[in-house]
């Protein structure tokens, strides 16, 4: 970073922290690259000529906002651009073709798969028969995004447990396989605060925000097909719903 023309106005009516978040939130975006390390606070403080405590709450400001990931004993990162995720309902409910149509790289890597007798998903799903439990972490450009877990009924959908794997996409497979267009209809979204597993597997600290989002997926005529549950990477996921 350069002080080439910085002009932070001392007598002004906006606070000098503010003009400082405003400089160097504008120098990150015309010059840096997610990951790259800012000065140090000392240098900050000698390069733009304001006390530390200044920088430090405009460096405070910039991480609430998500521009950079501070990091006790290491300093301060530019952050990954958050990710728009349009859940709009009626939309086709694939997060893998959701994030190829932006451009993105996906995977999913599982983390475990169980059949259960689960009383209340069953009622939610309007089934008897038993539940598959399909619990994945799933990575866009290399950055774990959310630890999800997929329950579907597996009396309508014969050879689901042994067809569909769950590192692929699960509305691909209903699709080719049954005719299924699965589509989001209900969801529902919370504030919630990283767990040891969370951490562990996102790529987080515990106590770290997360993004909660429970909901159902039906098929092209509104029958349920399958309960979603995700935890997200509070800094990186930004949803989009269409009220029109």
């Amino acid at each position: 970073m350069t002080n080439a023309g910085t002009v932070i106005n001392r007598f002004g009516d906006r606070p000098v922290y503010r003009q400082l978040t405003e400089l160097i939130e504008a120098r990150l975006a015309q010059h840096a690259q997610p990951g790259d390390r800012l000065p140090s606070e000392a240098d900050l403080s000698a390069e733009f000529e304001v006390n530390r405590l200044t920088v430090r709450r405009a460096l405070h400001e910039l991480n609430r906002r998500g521009v950079i990931d501070t990091r006790h004993g290491k300093g301060s990162f530019v952050a990954a651009p958050l990710l728009r995720y349009d859940v709009s309902a009626g939309r086709h409910a694939s997060f893998t073709r959701n994030m190829r149509e932006a451009g993105l790289g996906v995977r999913i890597r599982q983390l475990s798969r169980t059949v259960v007798a689960d009383p209340e998903v069953q009622a939610q799903l309007q089934t008897t028969e038993p539940v598959l439990v399909c619990r994945t972490v799933r990575i866009v450009d290399d950055q774990p995004w959310s630890l999800s877990e997929t329950r579907i009924g597996t009396g309508r959908f014969p050879g689901l447990t042994e067809l569909w794997q769950g590192e692929t996409s699960l509305y691909d497979f209903l699709l080719e396989a049954h005719g299924v267009r699965m589509q989001r209809s209900q969801r529902t979204f919370a504030a919630a605060l990283a767990e040891p597993e969370d951490a562990e597997r996102l790529l987080i600290r515990v106590g770290d925000a997360i993004l909660e989002m429970r909901g159902v997926n039906v098929d092209q005529h509104g029958a349920p097909v399958a309960a979603v549950h995700h935890r997200f990477r509070g800094d990186r996921v930004q949803f989009t719903v269409d009220l029109w």
